[in-house]
């Protein structure tokens, strides 16, 4: 059962992604639609009505309804939403392509995904690796990468403040208590931030 302030958010996004996906999804339908060469005006409506159908998908996935048991292409298309728009790219080429990701775990790694998106301030690149027995490794890798402060905090058991800015940080941690996988940041190197490690306590 999950916390429910954890549960009140995602109820909540869930409400919002239903309201909003619908006219999100009819407008770029809409625009897709327009026959000839389009202008620098139309080009921009198209990009940002892709870009807002995609962030809707995520935020469905990872903080609201959440996804069923998912492979690597599939988690790619709802991590698009996290991306478009942004310097950043998420690598998930160290996961094996045929492999099933349950559920929750599936959501522990969007949410991760997303808090390392944010520890990029310049750009740079996700990086995800591991399997699902071993564990899963997830680190941001780009200039100035660094995890939100309230990650270590919130894995040492202290309190977490909540803002905008840090808003998945909480929600990963919870997901990931109620669910039973196990957080933990190991040492980094290079110019990379320390690798998150992701693992099912259930498996250990």
């Amino acid at each position: 059962m999950l916390p429910d302030k954890i549960a009140l958010a995602q109820a909540v996004c869930t409400r919002l992604c239903h309201d909003l996906g619908g006219p999100a999804g009819a407008l770029a339908g809409a625009l897709d639609l327009l026959d000839g060469p389009g202008d620098d005006a139309m080009d921009v409506a198209r990009d940002a009505a892709r870009i807002m159908d995609r962030r809707i998908r995520f935020y469905r996935a990872a903080v609201g309804a959440g996804c069923g048991d998912c492979r690597v292409e599939e988690i790619a298309q709802m991590a698009e939403g996290l991306t478009l728009g942004r310097k950043a790219v998420i690598d998930l080429a160290d996961l094996e392509p045929n492999a099933v990701f349950p559920a929750h775990l599936t959501q522990a790694m969007l949410l991760a995904s997303w808090t390392a998106v944010d520890a990029l301030p310049r750009g740079g690149v996700v990086r995800l690796g591991g399997d699902v027995e071993g564990g899963l490794s997830i680190w941001p890798d780009g200039p100035g990468a660094a995890w939100p402060a309230g990650l270590a905090a919130g894995l040492a058991g202290d309190a977490v403040a909540l803002n905008a800015r840090s808003v998945s940080v909480p929600l990963l941690l919870g997901v990931a208590a109620s669910a039973g996988i196990h957080l933990e940041l190991m040492m980094g190197g290079g110019n990379a931030a320390s690798p998150l490690l992701l693992t099912l306590e259930t498996r250990n």
